[in-house]
């Protein structure tokens, strides 16, 4: 199954290097008024959502591996699935730490949010994976959003997490994972202040 995920990413950057053309096939012709995007040919297209499966399957299974091969090869980091799910999203509830790790390094925007308005600490959260929630709490995607926990929640796309921890009753491990940062950050900031003359 890993070399299947392995040939597909492969695949995937020949696709888009142009070296995958059939060389005994002509191009096809296309008149010159239309974009790159209505030049895709259905097998085409049918091979991209194909390496896309792979990409999501990767992310849900936690192959890094594979995730590597994808990123390194310029897949888009925060495509969305057709569930409106980033990899990210799905690496979160998942409860695959090192995917996490690799895609957030790659540059994936934990702040996007999916059909429901649920970011990827929030899938974390309901998951019970609060070692990836602890991560992703550092990103802060409610700054310039002031409403409160126990606020009634009236935009699902501008719902906190503050307010999805309340929502599903898990307010005081929310609340802890805050403690917890602002006690790590404490120590390191006085450090740093220490050393300054």
């Amino acid at each position: 199954m890993k070399t299947n995920r392995q040939l597909a990413a492969a695949l995937f950057v020949l696709m888009f290097a142009d070296v995958a053309a059939d060389p005994l096939q002509p191009p096809a012709q296309v008149a010159p008024a239309k974009s790159a995007e209505q030049r895709v040919t259905s097998q085409q297209t049918a091979t991209l959502a194909e390496l896309s499966r792979y990409f999501f399957a990767a992310a849900r299974t936690g192959e890094t591996a594979v995730l590597e091969e994808f990123l390194q090869a310029g897949f888009p980091v925060d495509v969305p699935n057709e569930g409106s799910y980033t990899a990210l999203m799905i690496a979160a509830y998942q409860g695959h730490a090192t995917a996490v790790n690799l895609l957030l390094k790659a540059g994936a925007d934990a702040c996007i949010r999916d059909k429901r308005g649920h970011t990827a600490l929030m899938g974390a959260m309901i998951k019970a994976e609060w070692g990836i929630a602890r991560q992703l709490y550092a990103i802060d995607c409610d700054l310039e959003n002031t409403a409160k926990a126990t606020d009634a929640i009236t935009d699902k796309s501008q719902m906190t997490a503050a307010q999805f921890a309340q929502k599903f009753g898990q307010s005081e491990k929310f609340k802890a994972l805050g403690t917890q940062l602002q006690a790590t950050a404490a120590p390191a900031a006085a450090g740093s202040a220490a050393g300054q003359p």
